[in-house]
């Protein structure tokens, strides 16, 4: 009876950890729609002109993560922040409890410090990479190189306070908030089951990204963000370092690097500073658990 009663369940949040990233493209469409339809209203755009019928991005990324996470926020809320028994009850209380000391931890002047030391260098080891394989495989980064600099270039400000601010909200949401719980129902919460539930969540993350060489470094950025997660047991801190990650990708310049030995130097160096940071910063979380 037992067998039977766990089966379902273990079956229905699986479809439901699997059934965020199709959720997020069917958003992601609509915004585009959406933002092509207000774009055409206002006069920016003239349907017959081929070379002018484009979406305003900037609208477009305002309300693609808007909507997801309008949408996901109350899958979210309706399965996590609600209970039916006084078991739910009690994991909703320390879910709370643990979102509540998080922030006050993450926040703190040494914490932030620490973070923003994380975040920058998580960006120039990854972008010092990039730069070494990009001057080694010309051919197969042209087409990432021009994303990239679409992406960072000529932008309108809504874009960018919108990638540095709601968006890593509300891709936390979907992959460490929705996606990994999910799975810890599924897998359980023993260490090894949290590995794999991380795991799946950060592939699932690369993914999303599309591109094979985001798909690469999104998945280590999901693994980071997600046993941060698992750690504080909050999205709290991946929230913030993604923020800071994301931010750095507009302040750092590809001349910085200026050749692969100097770009091999930066990685090493920025990777060597990111372990240390992270370690200090989960060790004082340790030391200090109930502040």
């Amino acid at each position: 009876m037992t067998v039977k009663r766990k089966l379902p369940y273990n079956i229905f949040n699986l479809i439901k950890a699997l059934s965020i990233l199709p959720i997020i493209v069917a958003i992601y469409v609509i915004a585009y729609f959406a933002a092509f339809a207000v774009t055409v209203i206002t006069g920016g755009v003239n349907v017959l002109d081929s070379d002018t019928a484009i979406v305003n991005e900037g609208l477009y990324n305002f309300l693609r993560f808007v909507l997801t996470l309008i949408a996901l926020g109350w899958i979210y809320i309706k399965d996590f922040y609600r209970y039916d028994d006084k078991k739910h009850e009690e994991e909703v209380i320390q879910r709370k409890l643990s979102v509540k000391k998080s922030l006050k931890y993450t926040f703190r002047p040494t914490s932030i410090i620490i973070m923003l030391l994380a975040g920058f260098c998580i960006q120039l080891g990854t972008d010092g990479i990039l730069f070494i394989l990009g001057t080694l495989y010309p051919t197969t980064f042209a087409s990432y190189k021009h994303m990239m600099e679409t992406f960072t270039g000529s932008l309108s400000p809504l874009f960018i306070i919108t990638t540095i601010t709601i968006g890593p909200v509300a891709e936390e949401l979907a992959f460490r908030g929705l996606i990994l719980r999910y799975l810890n129902r599924v897998l359980g919460n023993k260490k090894r089951a949290l590995i794999i539930a991380c795991t799946i969540q950060a592939l699932l993350f690369g993914i999303y990204h599309i591109n094979i060489v985001q798909l690469c470094y999104a998945f280590i950025f999901g693994m980071l963000f997600g046993l941060l997660a698992i750690r504080f047991k909050s999205l709290v801190p991946s929230i913030f370092l993604h923020m800071i990650v994301n931010g750095s990708l507009y302040v750092i310049p590809e001349a910085f690097y200026g050749n692969v030995y100097h770009a091999a130097l930066v990685a090493v160096i920025s990777f060597i500073l990111l372990a240390a940071s992270l370690i200090i910063f989960i060790m004082r979380a340790s030391e200090k658990p109930s502040e």
